[in-house]
């Protein structure tokens, strides 16, 4: 898994309140479109289970499968975070929590940290489910090719 060092620490600190929430909100949208695309994998990978079990690469699209699963829990209990974040976000707002700030926005930047390494980790099993498509597709249509 990849890790994402924080290249500007400070600058969660110069941010305002309502960015960092605006941030956040956009987190979640992302997360939530990922849920769609890791539903769209899985349908994939099924459509061409037969072409995975032609070509021994079965056990790939299963360690993808378990992936993708592993990776929509993960994705639930981001956006629990995420949410629960922003409404100490809106608590700073309101001005309450102010000793706290600090806190907050430390939380902020180790949240951002886990959503980016959280995006570049499912960019990695699409590519791979995509590449492993790809290849069952192509033989595929090799296949179709030699049978007319």
């Amino acid at each position: 898994m990849k890790q994402v060092i924080p290249k500007q620490k400070a600058q969660v600190f110069n941010n305002s309140i309502e960015y960092l929430h605006g941030k956040t909100q956009h987190w979640i949208s992302e997360i939530e479109f990922i849920k769609i695309e890791q539903d769209f994998l899985k349908e994939l990978l099924a459509e061409h289970i037969m072409g995975l079990c032609d070509t021994n690469n079965f056990t790939k699209a299963k360690l993808f499968l378990n992936g993708i699963h592993h990776e929509a829990i993960l994705g639930e209990t981001l956006i629990e975070s995420i949410k629960e974040h922003q409404i100490n976000l809106a608590l700073l707002l309101e001005n309450i929590f102010l000793k706290k700030e600090k806190l907050f926005r430390e939380n902020h930047e180790l949240l951002k940290i886990e959503f980016v390494n959280y995006i570049d980790n499912f960019k990695y099993i699409k590519q791979q489910v995509f590449e492993l498509i790809l290849r069952i597709m192509k033989k595929e249509k090799q296949h179709k090719l030699l049978l007319k």
